[in-house]
């Protein structure tokens, strides 16, 4: 008589004779090789640092396989997992994450105090969802990457939908991009004065278009998702900046408009435009 485990837990016995057709078929479905098993990465952490692995399409899911990992996907981004350890030396364990693409990345996870290797870009062989280590903004579709790509080139699209100068600045608002239910608005300010210009905020509003007299007039503030070049704040003299406030796709009902004002910080240079429904549905797509 023949015993037989197969690694579904069960026992088979065998009376003599070559196995059942049934007990192959098993048998062939478990075996190992390179062609069907996953690749697996190394991966060094510590209770000091941080490190961040970068996948090139939004992370659905994260399993670690001990309480000595701990791991959650960095604030602001779909794509960037952040993980360190719990404490010094725990024992080896391993951590898997599955993608919207539906790919499956397996790690091996050990302790280093002092890790060679802070940043891990998985994407970097051959993928061309995003650019190489771009961040996926979690309140945009578009890789942080192509939204800069995307902004440079409705910055040198020229065409203009509003624009106003007073006390020797001038500020004019390019034509609206659109990509992928997002709307790019780009702003050109000059400075032709012999005096720099701090940009205090630049702020974008919806209003009525017209406001009745002794009414409280009512303004709907929108917050862009980014802003290409937003750390610009000073224009030298003579000077230029140039930047793209992006944002969620919206429009603007008949009776109002967007009104776009920039403000001097510590000056009375300010100055607004105004953009109508019009402007927004003539956007240029990218």
């Amino acid at each position: 008589m023949k015993i037989t485990l197969f690694a579904t837990g069960a026992l088979v016995l065998s009376l003599g004779g070559a196995p059942t057709q049934a007990q192959t078929s098993a048998a062939r479905m478990l075996q190992y090789s390179e062609a069907n098993k996953l690749p697996t990465y190394p991966l060094y952490i510590s209770d000091q640092k941080t490190t961040h692995l970068v996948f090139p399409f939004p992370v659905t899911y994260v399993d670690l396989g001990s309480s000595g990992l701990i791991a959650a996907k960095a604030t602001g981004a779909e794509n960037i997992v952040r993980v360190k350890a719990a404490s010094a030396g725990f024992p080896e364990s391993n951590m898997t994450v599955l993608t919207s693409d539906g790919k499956l990345y397996s790690f091996v996870v050990n302790y280093q105090h002092d890790p060679k290797v802070l940043s891990l870009d998985l994407g970097a062989a051959g993928s061309t969802s995003s650019p190489q280590g771009a961040a996926i903004l979690s309140n945009s579709p578009i890789p942080q990457g192509n939204l800069d790509a995307y902004s440079r080139e409705v910055l040198s699209a020229g065409g203009t939908s509003a624009s106003e100068s007073a006390n020797q600045l001038s500020v004019r608002a390019g034509s609206v991009g659109y990509k992928q239910e997002t709307l790019f608005f780009p702003l050109h300010l000059a400075n032709k004065s012999n005096v720099t210009y701090d940009v205090d905020f630049v702020k974008f509003y919806i209003q009525d278009k017209q406001v009745a007299k002794r009414t409280a007039e009512q303004a709907l503030e929108i917050t862009p998702i980014y802003v290409y070049q937003g750390a610009a704040r000073k224009i030298e003299s003579r000077g230029k900046l140039e930047q793209v406030y992006i944002f969620k796709k919206f429009t603007i009902p008949e009776q109002k408009q967007l009104i776009i004002e920039v403000y001097e910080k510590g000056g009375g240079r300010h100055l607004k435009l105004i953009l109508s429904n019009a402007d927004l549905l003539k956007a240029r797509s990218l």
